[in-house]
């Protein structure tokens, strides 16, 4: 008996094939596979430009230093 790492040496790893009882169906390969249009991939804040970086901390950073400047004043704002 010939011993093999692959179980079907010759035949697709996508076509359909048979293990005793059961059977797999073939299964569709990742190229073959449609991505709509309207998908559209999320990409990483770390991905955009600098500019959009900065404006997305901008009001965080802005409250930020309000909260520490209202806290230090000597009289309260109301």
């Amino acid at each position: 008996m010939k011993h093999s790492t692959h179980l079907h040496d010759d035949a697709s790893p996508h076509a359909g094939h048979v293990h005793g009882a059961h059977a797999h169906a073939t299964h569709p390969r990742a190229d073959d596979l449609q991505v709509p249009e309207s998908a559209s991939p999320r990409t990483s804040v770390l991905g955009w430009p600098a500019w959009r970086r900065v404006l997305a901390v901008l009001p965080v950073l802005l409250l930020m230093w309000l909260a520490v400047w209202w806290a230090s004043a000597e009289v309260a704002p109301w």
